[in-house]
């Protein structure tokens, strides 16, 4: 489909051009018709005295007495007239001598007048009158006609394309007039998102469909506002009023698996429900965690680190975590610099992406991570050699609640890990992506940090 701000000026372009083609195109037609009609005049007022004296001469009618008769005419009107006498029967009595050798077609049974190209004498007019003895042409040049008409194609040609050219000027300029508002909508709307919604379009003064348009989108805009801010406040209310009722579940449960007297029978079951609890008070944490960081209610203590050291820091403890799976850590780029966060989170988005990879690497498997600056960013890259993501899951696996395995299996978890690296970063003015390795099987996920302070 034609982009609207291509169509717009396709469509007055195409208008104006047509329009101004048709005009000029009738406006030559109906000048040329008046001008044909005023040769065609003249050849009449010509023929009127000519007729008359040409019927009264006495048959047969011979070149000479023709001659004597057109003699006044001929001298006259030479520059201007030709003449040609001929026989019902088509014998050509008399020429003018300023028609040379040529012969002038007969009209007889056609068009009393017509225009012919004859190539001696250029563009003429003739006209053929009937007397009861012979037939009476008279000619007429349109070599002023033709010069007009040559020079009127030339200005057509010139002129079409500059209209065309000047209609493109004034269409781009109509079309930055009239587009403006949409472009404005356009740059509020690509500002909104859920972590944004606050965000209004601008209202172009006014009136007109516009404007009601975009006060149509921020009533939409608001309706999606609370409806997020009552999902987050359900979320962050639920996560909280459950985690006391799950720290009793849990006391007992271990207060169970200590008690000597439990049969042995039911201390399986006893254990399955703890670390079920525990998974579950987890899931909660995370959940209450998002909702603060979606609300901007998440404290960031924000400090000057050293990434390298971070860094290093972060891959002994990494490798000793690979270790325990039968897996390897590879930190293949560590580059120096420092760079503005809040070292604890940053550090749990880490070993969130960390799970992740030694959940799906295979065994053996080695997870490379990379450190590096790129135009005043900090950039960490996570490689591991599992089987990678579907096209398109890429995208949606940060968003809550999405899984690459199914539930089902025990390597799944709740979905909430990559939502919630997505939060912390989005609090640092960061961001994180996914994209599969072209090299080999496996995934990589990197997420950005830029090097000045972030606002929270």
């Amino acid at each position: 489909m034609i982009p609207l701000r291509h169509s717009h000026v396709a469509f007055y372009v195409a208008v104006v051009t047509l329009t101004v083609t048709i005009a000029v195109g009738f406006g030559f037609w109906f000048i040329r018709q008046q001008m044909l009609t005023g040769n065609d005049f003249l050849l009449d007022a010509e023929s009127k005295a000519i007729v008359t004296r040409v019927a009264q001469l006495p048959q047969p009618v011979d070149a000479q007495k023709l001659e004597a008769s057109l003699k006044e005419n001929i001298e006259y009107g030479r520059a201007l007239f030709y003449f040609q006498v001929h026989e019902p029967g088509g014998k050509v009595i008399y020429r003018s001598p300023n028609l040379g050798s040529y012969v002038l077609d007969d009209l007889t049974g056609g068009l009393a007048k017509r225009t012919l190209n004859l190539t001696p004498l250029g563009m003429m007019r003739v006209a053929e009158y009937y007397t009861p003895t012979v037939h009476l042409q008279i000619a007429m040049s349109l070599r002023n006609f033709q010069t007009i008409n040559d020079s009127f194609v030339r200005v057509f040609l010139v002129g079409v394309p500059f209209i065309a050219i000047l209609s493109i000027c004034f269409g781009v300029a109509l079309r930055h007039s009239t587009l403006r508002p949409v472009r404005l909508m356009q740059d509020s709307a690509r500002r909104i998102s859920a972590s944004n919604l606050s965000e209004r379009i601008v209202v172009s003064p006014g009136g007109g469909e516009m404007a009601d348009l975009a006060c149509l989108f921020n009533e939409m805009i608001v309706r999606l506002e609370k409806s997020f801010n009552h999902a987050k406040r359900f979320t962050a209310d639920v996560s909280h009023e459950l985690m006391t009722p799950l720290s009793i579940i849990r006391l007992h449960a271990e207060r169970l698996l200590n008690d000597p007297a439990l049969p042995e029978k039911y201390r399986h079951s006893v254990e399955e429900q703890l670390q079920e609890t525990l998974r579950l008070a987890e899931t909660l944490q995370r959940l209450l965690m998002l909702a603060k960081a979606e609300s901007s209610a998440l404290t960031l203590r924000l400090q000057s680190i050293a990434i390298s050291d971070f860094m290093s820091q972060f891959a002994d403890d990494a490798q000793m975590l690979a270790e325990s799976q039968g897996l390897r850590v590879v930190l293949a780029q560590n580059e120096n610099g420092a760079a503005i966060f809040d070292e604890g989170w940053i550090r749990q988005v880490l070993f969130n992406l960390l799970s992740n990879a030694l959940r799906f690497s295979p065994t053996l498997g080695v997870i490379t991570i990379y450190s590096k600056f790129v135009d005043h960013n900090w950039i960490v890259e996570v490689w591991d050699e599992g089987q990678g993501v579907p096209i398109a899951k890429l995208y949606e696996i940060f968003e809550r609640f999405v899984q690459i395995t199914p539930r089902s299996e025990p390597s799944s978890g709740f979905g909430l890990g990559l939502a919630m690296c997505k939060g912390i970063l989005a609090l640092h003015n960061g961001h994180i992506a996914a994209r599969n390795r072209t090299d080999c099987s496996g995934l990589i996920v990197a997420f950005t940090l830029p090097l000045k302070i972030p606002t929270c």
